[in-house]
């Protein structure tokens, strides 16, 4: 075989080889690109609260901890007061160490984890400082929704 035919073969069974390749690793790419159009199989859980039970929520802004059985597999949960309409509900497990994050001391106050003392807003549970080791995120938070004519919070989880 002379040295123009063995880089003749050479260079085919490569080109060969590289085409099978790329061809499973295009097939891969575009499965990976192909979206989910399915609906989700049910919609999130809905509970419903009665706010009548929590008089000290007729403030805005103010903030309870309560647990609200089947939402944040049950722990524990903080409901703040944005304004007349608008209420915010998320976890009060600690991101960082799992810790329970306590009440505000007062109307100034943010949220303090008590373990590594990380700060989260009132409001919304974002983290506004780090822990004194390592890091935490914003504390979990529920969708929520709220009829003013019943007086009932509605979470989605």
């Amino acid at each position: 075989m002379s040295t123009s035919s063995r880089r003749s073969f050479l260079q085919q069974a490569a080109a060969s080889v590289g085409l099978v390749l790329s061809a499973s690793t295009v097939a891969t790419l575009v499965a990976g690109c192909e979206q989910d159009e399915s609906q989700p199989t049910s919609p999130g859980k809905t509970y419903d609260v009665s706010l009548a039970a929590f008089p000290e929520l007729n403030t805005v802004g103010s903030i309870i901890q309560t647990t609200i059985a089947g939402v944040n597999n049950g722990e524990m949960v903080f409901i703040s007061r944005i304004d007349a309409q608008t209420f915010v509900v998320f976890s009060t497990v600690c991101t960082h160490s799992g810790c329970g994050v306590g009440l505000p001391i007062d109307a100034a106050s943010n949220c303090v984890c008590p373990c590594h003392k990380a700060e989260f807003a009132r409001s919304n549970g974002a983290v506004l400082r780090q822990p004194t080791s390592g890091s935490a995120t914003d504390l979990p938070r529920f969708s929520s929704t709220y009829n003013a004519s019943s007086n009932v919070l509605t979470i989605t989880v």
